[in-house]
């Protein structure tokens, strides 16, 4: 995938599916190494407030949980202006990079599927060719593994911009079959892996700012799995 890589920019009357592509890329954006002129983006008041602003219109399908969501994603952006720039990388690191004494948090879903390197090579192959089957590969030039928590961000982006495409030419058979598609990524791949992630950020390092970015991931895909549900009158989840 290669998708360009910038900020979130306020469209005004934005499809609400268009909204969510875009806070997708934002997670994509802030769960990728950080750099200095990154960190300056996200340490502005002005992205936190346009950030919240779209954030908590989607965790809102989630009424119990909205107030937790809306206060994860508060404190990562209170953390990361508390931090700076080197104190925030290197939480970053801590969190995602760092093996010594070991990772907390491998951005690798298959690394939580997986017992072994077999096993793990056939779930990165099979969550390649989803991507394949819908249309998206990954660029030769791209440097990561096809099960990185950024690279299934960006899968979740470009179906959700395909959603909010087919939603304004009026084409309901695609639109449903992209919902579906969705659906059938977050149960099988998305949604177990980032509910992990969270789970052991919140419960080992509660003060990083990326457990709490990662948190509020949680809710997000958790708020997009309700809204495909409660667009499929057959669905059961």
């Amino acid at each position: 995938m290669n998708v360009a890589r910038e900020p979130i920019a306020t469209i005004a009357g934005a499809l609400p599916v268009t909204q969510r592509a875009q806070l997708y890329h934002f997670f994509e954006l802030a769960l990728a190494h950080p750099g200095e002129d990154g960190f300056d983006y996200f340490a502005q008041a002005a992205t936190a407030d346009d950030f919240l602003l779209r954030f908590n219109a989607v965790v809102v399908t989630l009424p119990e949980i909205a107030a937790h969501a809306a206060g994860a994603a508060t404190r990562y952006f209170e953390g990361l202006r508390s931090l700076g720039f080197e104190a925030a990388e290197a939480a970053y690191i801590s969190l995602f990079v760092n093996n010594y004494p070991h990772l907390p948090c491998p951005p690798y879903a298959s690394l939580f599927i997986a017992s072994d390197s077999d096993k793990r090579l056939t779930e990165m192959l099979e969550i390649k060719q989803f991507y394949q089957e819908h249309g998206v590969d990954m660029a030769e030039t791209y440097d990561d593994l096809p099960d990185h928590l950024c690279v299934e961000l960006e899968f979740l982006q470009v179906l959700s911009f395909r959603e909010g495409d087919a939603a304004l030419r009026g084409d309901l058979e695609l639109l449903n079959g992209l919902r579906q598609t969705q659906a059938q990524f977050i149960d099988r791949f998305a949604l177990a892996f980032i509910e992990r992630l969270a789970d052991i950020a919140v419960q080992t390092v509660a003060d990083n700012p990326y457990s709490h970015l990662l948190d509020a991931l949680r809710c997000m895909v958790l708020a997009h799995r309700r809204q495909l549900a409660a667009s499929d009158p057959g669905s059961t989840s």
